[in-house]
């Protein structure tokens, strides 16, 4: 007897604190017809086919309880809400030697999924089932019902509910709406071209003498960001790291925005070989690599390539991994090597997480030395700086005490020795690059900061979890000169790229370029916000340069 009432009232707290989740942002009203429409379809299949009231009532709770989890990690990991289409990169099995690195988000999961067995088994047998079929058919009207409650509320609130992007209206209204969304729209931008044109005349670009096509390498450094810019205890001292210094030899540098934090790696390579933000796509922005390359009609490979360039990315992660095999062959590369076809060891499915930015970097002179009959355009990746961050490093910065975490002092202890051992690799490939005879630029950044618990900044700049830096090297002896404003935003690098070379550009890229120009290298971050909508309006409603034809 004690055992049930036991039961009971614990069952009645996990029904209790579902309800938190059903009427979250109840302050609106239709985060809650979502939630409850959505509950009641749940409920209503469940009690259709086992006609036990209390069983559907709980393993619904429990759905709704392990939805809500899902959303905290994703914004643990990445400081963003759960959307439809990261259900797509979730289930794909591609990505499971990916998603496996974040080992502790999965032994988490896997208790909630017991939880959920346990929840269901304990409901099961607490009450029996309801005897008359007739009750069943309350099952069938709750379930259509909600369905219908879902899509009306979608349908009548969507407009509303995309003005709160990114973070949306709840966790489960921002699936049903993005789930609404799935069918691929390019944004629709209001308003005119007129005024980014008007003010696009009175940009000249700078036309070169240089005689020969440089090679390129356009480097992602993973969860790189220069230390300096949180605000640490008085007194710390960092090592004075080559990556970061702002020299003679320098072509340009700045800080730079990005669309992520701690993860998502896919939407700095997006940003970078496209020139599009992600944050354009609203709920679509996770599934960039899955549901948006197919549409774009041109990209930093293709422009490369128009100006006779083979181009080649060269990737520690298996082709599967994240949709990007499949995202770079549509954004036109000609070729995509793997460490392991030139060497390292290792299986062609593995993904590296261990290969240092040395071996990296000695590859890709490898690809430079044999590919010699044309310029050549290299987008490649680092690894060795990605986390998880050991908490029990030592702390070789003295943080313990003095910080708001204290987790974080081993935290960046560890990603500092990350830094530091790729530092060395990236002064050797400068130096590689100042004795090379034939032309080469060497453009590297940070693609996000790492996910780490030092959350304190001293930073001129609104939302500074999602700066990081770039800086342009080569060892051209002529070539424009690149401004460089305090802010770059991370879509502006191919343009600079294409720009420093003095190669031929499209439309999309010459409007891309004297963006940069006419903002002083800001994006969303613009003053000039008339300026930053019309220029969003030329390149979708007038270039379409998102309204591919998909045959």
């Amino acid at each position: 007897m004690k055992k049930r009432i036991f039961s009971a009232v614990y069952l009645m707290l996990i029904f209790i604190a579902s309800l938190f989740l059903v009427f979250e942002k109840s302050g609106v009203i239709y985060p809650a017809l979502v939630s409850i429409s959505v509950y009641a379809v749940i409920f209503g299949v469940l009690y259709l086919i086992t006609a036990r009231w209390l069983f559907s009532a709980i393993v619904t709770s429990t759905l709704f309880i392990i939805v809500k989890f899902l959303n905290q990690l994703k914004v643990h990991y990445y400081k963003e809400q759960l959307f439809y289409s990261d259900i797509n990169i979730m289930t794909d099995t591609s990505n499971m030697g990916t998603l496996s690195h974040y080992w502790l988000a999965g032994v988490a999961l896997i208790g909630l999924l017991i939880l959920l067995v346990i929840n269901g088994i304990l409901s099961w047998r607490l009450v029996r089932p309801a005897k008359s079929f007739s009750w069943r058919l309350l099952g069938i009207l709750l379930g259509i019902g909600g369905y219908f409650g879902a899509s009306l509320a979608a349908s009548h609130y969507y407009n509303e509910w995309t003005e709160t992007l990114p973070k949306g209206r709840g966790t489960v209204t921002n699936l049903v709406m993005s789930a609404k969304n799935s069918v691929y729209q390019s944004p629709q931008i209001k308003g005119s071209s007129d005024y980014f044109l008007q003010q696009a005349a009175s940009v000249t670009l700078p036309n070169s003498d240089i005689t020969e096509k440089p090679d390129i390498l356009l480097l992602l450094q993973e969860s790189t960001v220069n230390p300096n810019i949180y605000k640490l205890p008085e007194g710390t001292e960092l090592p004075d790291l080559f990556m970061f210094q702002q020299d003679n030899q320098l072509t340009a540098h700045s800080a730079m925005r990005v669309q992520t934090f701690g993860g998502g790696t896919w939407l700095s390579e997006f940003a970078a070989l496209t020139g599009l933000n992600s944050d354009d796509f609203g709920s679509q922005k996770s599934g960039v690599f899955y549901f948006i390359v197919d549409h774009l009609n041109n990209s930093l490979f293709k422009e490369m390539k128009a100006n006779g360039y083979y181009t080649v990315v060269l990737t520690p992660f298996n082709r599967g991994a994240y949709h990007s095999g499949h995202a770079y062959q549509m954004l036109g590369v000609d070729r995509i090597i793997q460490p392991q076809e030139l060497g390292h060891p290792g299986k062609l499915q593995d993904n590296l997480w261990t290969i240092s930015t040395d071996d990296m970097l000695k590859y890709a002179k490898e690809i430079l030395a044999k590919e010699t009959d044309k310029p050549v355009f290299i987008f490649s990746l680092t690894m060795y700086e990605h986390g998880p961050y050991k908490e029990s490093h030592s702390d070789d910065y003295g943080l313990k005490g003095k910080v708001k975490h204290a987790d974080s002092a081993g935290e960046f202890s560890h990603y500092m020795e990350k830094i530091v051992a790729s530092d060395k690799a990236m002064r050797d490939f400068v130096d590689f690059m100042a004795k090379r005879e034939r032309p080469l630029m060497f453009l590297y950044f940070g693609d996000h900061q790492p996910g780490i618990s030092l959350n304190q900044y001293q930073s001129e700049f609104v939302n500074p979890a999602f700066i990081t830096q770039f800086t342009l090297r080569d060892n051209l002896k002529s070539g424009n000169s690149i401004k460089t404003g305090s802010l770059t935003d991370i879509t502006f690098l191919g343009g600079m790229l294409l720009e420093r070379a003095n190669l031929k550009v499209s439309p999309f890229y010459e409007a891309n370029i004297k963006m940069r120009h006419l903002c002083n290298g800001k994006l969303d971050d613009c003053e000039d916000k008339r300026l930053l909508e019309s220029y969003r309006h030329y390149i979708y409603q007038t270039l379409k340069v998102a309204d591919k034809k998909i045959d």
